[in-house]
């Protein structure tokens, strides 16, 4: 098929792709709810807006709110269950009312200081909005290590709430979330969409560098649930840390990448078990294994290449006048618990503590670090 020996490496993705079924992403997505009762997404990275475009998708689809209903994020600490799922679930709220609680709702999500990702704000808004605008409403359960940061007054409290509610996190958000769902309402038909990210997601867990096993919340639910669980890889970069700075690769080097340009696919998922994608190695994993992708996921999806994912962090009004005295509060036990006395220091200047502010109410939309670099490696197998 191809001619040169770059286009031949991807001559097998490319060659499963001519023939798979044509499903798109939210289509394959829904119907593994027909086989299953707990579908897990591996999201990418956080920040990226783009796969909650697809995910707006899924909730909004019309079998999802009538045969689903249920949502778990690993991002939520679970103290906020009660308050916000009834929050989501209220219709006719007035609309400052509702920017207000999501944004409140947002700056106790996490046992970090803030969790700056804007996908969250994002997720929110579009459960409330459908529940505004549905009679099968959305239920959403916020699944990580219960932490509450008005029960933290210095820095001893804070090491103390970190020891004993959020490690082992893994097996906590597991924990959390088939306790939630068994406590549901008695329903044999129950089904729920979990989300979490990267390795959380696995079907097992996986050595670190340290020779020490990587325990995954996604091993947990499949023990738990066995074969009505399914899992699915949204397309993504391969995160990697070198030193102090971040960078990105390509999952096998640019081939998955390129054999979905060559054919002008941008939206579409399939099965992985035995293809040219599932028999090829973890590298999503930066610790050599032999795990390969048909071993840790069911499902993969495609959605946009790229050059279209936004990395979306704060927004405007993200620390309005009323949370900048308990934002700082935080910050400064957060920085001991770092040991950073330099911040600490900076933060007695009002100007630093004006810039931070600006900072983070402030929207930011960026791409990959290296992207243009991504774009050239993946390229370069579809030149002739």
């Amino acid at each position: 098929m191809f001619g040169n020996a770059q286009k031949r490496d991807i001559e097998p993705y490319v060659n499963f792709l001519e023939n798979v079924e044509r499903k798109s992403a939210k289509d394959y997505i829904i119907e593994q709810f027909k086989d299953h009762d707990i579908v897990i997404l591996c999201e990418r990275d956080h920040r990226d807006l783009t796969q909650y475009e697809l995910i707006k998708e899924v909730l909004s689809d019309d079998y999802f709110k009538k045969h689903v209903k249920n949502l778990f994020t690993e991002i939520g600490v679970i103290n906020l269950q009660p308050e916000i799922t009834e929050f989501l679930k209220t219709k006719g709220l007035d609309s400052l009312y509702v920017e207000n609680k999501l944004k409140e709702f947002q700056f106790n999500s996490s046992f970090w200081v803030l969790w700056e990702k804007y996908n969250y704000q994002y997720l929110l808004r579009t459960i409330y909005d459908i529940n505004n605008s549905s009679d099968n409403q959305i239920s959403y359960y916020p699944s990580d290590s219960e932490f509450n940061w008005q029960k933290v007054d210095n820095l001893e409290e804070y090491v103390r709430e970190q020891d004993f509610e959020i490690e082992p996190r893994d097996s906590i958000m597991a924990y959390n979330i088939i306790n939630t769902f068994e406590r549901l309402r008695p329903n044999k038909d129950k089904k729920a969409l979990v989300i979490l990210n990267y390795r959380h997601a696995f079907k097992m867990h996986v050595p670190r560098n340290n020779g020490e096993i990587q325990e995954n919340a996604a091993k947990y639910l499949f023990d738990y649930f066995g074969n009505r669980a399914t899992n699915i890889l949204i397309h993504q970069a391969v995160f990697r840390k070198k030193e102090k700075d971040y960078s990105y690769a390509l999952i096998q080097n640019g081939k998955w990448d390129a054999s979905f340009k060559a054919l002008n696919l941008e939206d579409i998922g399939f099965d992985l078990s035995r293809t040219a994608f599932g028999r090829d190695s973890l590298d999503l994993w930066p610790v050599a294994s032999s795990y390969t992708y048909e071993d840790t996921f069911d499902g993969f999806v495609f959605y946009r290449p790229i050059e279209d994912y936004q990395l979306v962090s704060y927004f405007d009004g993200f620390i309005p006048k009323e949370r900048e005295e308990e934002f700082f509060r935080r910050f400064r036990i957060h920085l001991a618990y770092q040991e950073d006395t330099v911040t600490l220091e900076k933060l007695k200047d009002a100007d630093f503590r004006k810039a931070v502010l600006i900072e983070m109410n402030t929207k930011k939309v960026r791409r990959y670090p290296n992207i243009e670099e991504l774009i050239g490696v993946r390229d370069d197998f579809l030149k002739d």
